[in-house]
């Protein structure tokens, strides 16, 4: 058994991996397109060579692996590490800790993708030196990750943190999960892109119509920038209401954790503007009760990309030693 840790973040647009070295460092990447809308197997395929491609450019076999990590959209059974189902891909009731062990050679755990963000700031990124952290996580979905005390919360349900579907608008739009009025459903890339689907068949203009033709078409964050900052009535109504949501959402999560600090990251909050950010603050801070709405600090993700796969592979780290 090695001592290198292979870290793969599983997410609704892309596939990543991060291969780390003994103290820490990434010395191998890969990266690939998820396709969501693929059959379970082929999508597993896709995070296999990713894998491997983060081994080759490291230089190392899988023999010198100590243990994998990976983060995966839910709900899940990390006991198990199994993939219960998920809004935006296709498994279900899905092996991918044993999976992986088997292609590997090694010991892998199953976190959710976004708690594995969360806890990749919290131990190197933005929320390096806090105790309580609240991670919100908004690119092809929204998912949250709680650190309580210094240690990841997974709750007794072992999903705790999924921010993305409490209910923000009784009768609301439909989400993927099935429900309506989620939070998803107004803040994250495809609650956004079908937003102005609908509004387009209602004979909306905007100039992002033309790249929305394929029913499976999704609009990325640079997308959405590119119009906001155009001035596209559409994408700016559609982006404003998302920030108002989610950060009416934020700040009734604060009134029950009472985080030390907020983290914002994914696809949509690195792609848009700090005024993006600056009205989910104000509407967040606008909720509070028994604090000081000032003390809620809510800063960007630090480490990008580079978030899930850390907290992936430190959590498999820990899990395994």
């Amino acid at each position: 058994m090695g001592s290198h840790i292979l870290g793969i973040d599983l997410g609704g647009t892309k596939v990543q991996a991060a291969l780390l070295d003994e103290s820490g460092l990434i010395i191998g990447r890969g990266r690939a397109k998820t396709e969501a809308w693929r059959e379970d197997e082929e999508v597993f395929q896709t995070i296999v060579e990713v894998g491997r491609e983060a081994l080759r450019e490291g230089g190392i076999d899988r023999s010198e692996l100590s243990s994998l990590g990976i983060g995966s959209p839910g709900p899940l059974d990390p006991d198990r590490g199994y993939i219960v189902s998920s809004s935006n891909l296709k498994f279900r009731n899905f092996p991918l800790g044993p999976r992986l062990s088997e292609e590997f050679g090694c010991p892998a755990s199953v976190e959710n993708d976004v708690s594995s963000g969360t806890y990749g700031e919290f131990r190197a990124g933005a929320a390096r030196g806090a105790s309580d952290v609240l991670g919100m996580f908004i690119g092809t979905g929204i998912g949250g990750g709680i650190v309580i005390g210094g240690k990841l919360y997974r709750g007794f349900s072992k999903n705790a943190a999924e921010v993305g579907h409490i209910i923000v608008e009784v009768e609301g739009p439909r989400c993927g999960c099935g429900a309506r009025g989620c939070l998803e459903a107004f803040g994250s890339r495809t609650g956004m892109t079908r937003q102005i689907r609908k509004a387009i068949s209602k004979g909306r203009n905007t100039s992002v119509a033309k790249k929305l033709k394929k029913d499976t078409d999704s609009l990325s964050g640079s997308d959405f920038r590119d119009a906001y900052d155009e001035g596209d009535d559409l994408v700016v109504k559609v982006v404003c209401r998302a920030a108002k949501m989610i950060g009416l959402g934020l700040g009734s999560i604060a009134n029950v954790l009472g985080p030390e600090i907020v983290v914002l990251g994914g696809g949509v909050i690195e792609a848009m503007p700090d005024e993006f950010i600056d009205r989910i603050s104000r509407f967040a801070r606008s909720i509070p009760v028994g604090f000081d709405p000032k003390d809620l600090k809510i800063v960007r993700a630090a480490l990008g990309d580079d978030a899930g796969v850390i907290g992936a592979a430190l959590l498999a780290k820990e899990k395994f030693g």
